[in-house]
């Protein structure tokens, strides 16, 4: 019996560049990232966990002339020797949300669990929207 129908998700064009630098996507959105820092994350809820975070501030700007939704926006990051920061909801993570209408900014932000978090040469990756081009950065955490 043969397989009918794609058995893979098709690849997502992907566009790099370095932390600090603005990516320019071929549809007319700019990722950037405002800021990868480091911090002590301190447990405050059941099923948090305290350590080394990092922290990454995405900023999207919509140069389109429709609204780009951003909803379902996935950041990701892996340090240079293929440790993964670990995704975390605790304080300051705040998603993007929504869409970006037309000619409009729209910044989150996104804790990643990294132990060590100071000094790694990391890859943050982002994809603004489902099936949308990526965005990649590559950078040292400070």
């Amino acid at each position: 019996m043969t397989a009918e129908g794609p058995t893979a998700a098709p690849a997502l064009p992907e566009v790099n560049g370095q932390v600090g630098e603005d990516v320019a996507l071929p549809t007319e959105v700019v990722v950037s990232l405002t800021s990868i820092t480091t911090t002590t994350l301190t447990a405050e809820t059941p099923g948090e966990y305290s350590g080394p975070a990092v922290v990454v501030g995405v900023r999207v700007t919509n140069e389109s002339d429709s609204p780009q939704p951003v909803g379902s926006a996935v950041v990701s990051l892996a340090a240079e020797d293929g440790e993964m920061g670990v995704p975390t909801w605790a304080s300051p993570n705040d998603p993007l949300q929504g869409e970006v209408p037309a000619g409009t900014t729209a910044e989150g932000t996104y804790v990643f669990m990294l132990d060590p978090a100071d000094e790694r040469s990391v890859s943050v990756r982002v994809n603004y929207s489902a099936g949308e081009p990526v965005a990649t950065f590559t950078g040292t955490t400070s």
